[in-house]
């Protein structure tokens, strides 16, 4: 069920990006008040820069200001996991999002003068956000029992026993999707050979995404080296990284990717009739989950800011950033305009028409 997820990814990563603003290594702390019902989320950018061709900062540039207008939001990186909330949405992403309020932060760099950002997220009436994620889950299971789940050109029927221990599952009343101080766990009803199935597919998606990383990482310092585009990133020609690709294997452990495995918590646990995937530990305050450098990042950019001068905090410490997000938790978030506006019914100034 989750590997086409993980293959989409692995596909777009060799990709060029559609954004032109991109980070190049993330911090994401989430932390659930029950009592509150609510989630908030800090999450930090290591590495901005401009991604692209020869007008990539300009467009970056423009880029920022939009999101300062409609508070856009990231995951692992700008695309595909990207987030605006102002945006046009199909009305199952238009429940969810109508959950969620986001503040903008600022840049800032780090002990070795990269340029980052922060932004805040919060979900409101957290209970009720993961039951709508929980109906479309089922909603989506469902159809993969039905049809099967397409990997590539081949398509895996789930046999029997797990169409049994989803139904089972379904009448239990448990959910899909459960979200706990510290801990998100994901449970499928699953039998042992669907199982087996689905760890060696994660396997072999998560593999597939680590070779492009390296395959990646080698093109563009290649090309930086023999003074080629600072901010091109993508790779275009496939056929001229097959020596990387046979070699690539041996340094899977150094991307992104597999340092996600190494640097956080999770497990993948087998228990009659139940597959558990989990992110973090039960009864820690904060979930924290980090993605490692891709090593794609430039100063240009930040050289930029610095030119048009553009508010950069200078070597903000991380100490400094806990302490931003714990006051942000005790308190209402300030929303982007354009966030605002949408609340409000109204709509947004355009980004040239603000003071």
């Amino acid at each position: 069920m989750l590997p086409r997820l993980l293959r989409a990814f692995a596909i777009a990563v060799l990709l060029l990006l559609a954004s032109c603003l991109e980070f190049d290594a993330q911090e994401v702390t989430i932390r659930y008040d029950e009592a509150a019902d609510r989630i908030d989320v800090h999450l930090v950018y290591r590495g901005v820069y401009a991604e692209g061709d020869r007008s990539a900062v300009d467009k970056a540039i423009r880029q920022i200001d939009e999101i300062r207008r409609d508070g856009t939001f990231a995951l692992w990186q700008n695309w595909p996991f990207q987030f605006t909330i102002p945006g046009e949405h199909k009305l199952p992403m238009q429940a969810l999002l109508a959950h969620v309020d986001v503040e903008n932060g600022g840049f800032f760099t780090d002990p070795i003068d990269v340029l980052c950002a922060w932004q805040y997220v919060r979900i409101r009436d957290a209970k009720a956000f993961v039951q709508q994620l929980n109906t479309l889950l089922d909603v989506w299971v469902a159809g993969q029992l039905m049809t099967g789940t397409e990997i590539g050109k081949e398509t895996h029927r789930w046999d029997a026993d797990t169409r049994d221990f989803v139904r089972e599952f379904a009448r239990s009343g448990e959910h899909l999707l459960a979200v706990t101080k510290g801990r998100i766990e994901l449970r499928l009803p699953l039998s042992g050979k669907d199982h087996a199935w689905l760890r060696g597919v994660t396997f072999e998606a998560l593999a597939e995404v680590a070779a492009k990383d390296v395959v990646r990482a080698d093109v563009v310092g290649q090309r930086r080296a023999d003074g080629g585009s600072t901010t091109e990133v993508g790779v275009a020609d496939e056929a001229s990284t097959i020596l990387t690709k046979r070699a690539a294997a041996e340094r899977f452990p150094a991307t992104a990717t597999m340092r996600f495995l190494a640097d956080n918590d999770w497990s993948l646990a087998r228990e009659p009739e139940l597959t558990r995937v989990t992110l973090g530990m039960a009864g820690q305050r904060d979930l924290v989950l980090k993605k490692a450098p891709n090593r794609l990042y430039h100063p240009l950019l930040l050289g930029a800011l610095r030119e048009a001068k553009v508010a950069i905090e200078e070597t903000v410490p991380d100490q400094e950033l806990a302490r931003r997000f714990q006051a942000f938790t005790e308190r209402a978030a300030v929303l982007p305009p354009g966030v605002a506006a949408l609340r409000a019914g109204s709509q947004p100034a355009a980004s040239g028409d603000r003071k």
